[in-house]
């Protein structure tokens, strides 16, 4: 007896690979740089904003002030004055400007203004009469504890008032 083959199924040539989807992975990280990067961006423009934000409308008042040495020194000193409790001050308002009360008497007489910018741990402040100074932003947690001035040969520190 002639034993009969068993065809077997066809074979299926060519079986193919779903090829991985490079283009599509690549495409998708760009993405996702793109969206880190402006997240990113949007965090650090809202910190700039919002430490702007928490200068104006604000009121410091002068109560401590160290020497050229770094040694702590009254602050009647600096200002040369008897009383007590005396205090320079120095104002933010909404608009962009200041205005720096340092010496004793009339306010009117005393008052020093112009503009401000924020750059980073520093207020750029320009005079009216022209002059360009910077105030040092000491900070904490985020938030600002004191500005530093220098006044002649000392260092002034602001707190809020």
């Amino acid at each position: 007896m002639a034993q009969k083959r068993k065809k077997s199924a066809p074979k299926q040539s060519g079986q193919t690979k779903k090829k991985f989807p490079v283009k599509k992975l690549i495409a998708a990280v760009i993405a996702a740089v793109l969206v880190a990067a402006l997240v990113v961006f949007l965090v650090i423009k809202t910190n700039e904003d919002n430490a702007r934000h928490a200068l104006r409308n604000t009121t410091w008042l002068s109560q401590s002030a160290s020497n050229a040495s770094g040694d702590e020194v009254d602050i009647r000193e600096v200002y040369n004055v008897r009383y007590s409790n005396y205090q320079g001050r120095l104002v933010f308002n909404s608009d962009d400007t200041f205005e720096l009360w340092l010496a004793p008497g009339d306010l009117e007489d005393g008052t020093h203004s112009g503009k401000y910018t924020l750059e980073g741990d520093a207020v750029t402040a320009t005079f009216d009469e022209g002059t360009v100074t910077q105030f040092k932003l000491n900070r904490k947690d985020g938030s600002i504890r004191s500005i530093e001035l220098d006044y002649d040969e000392y260092t002034v520190r602001f707190f809020p008032g």
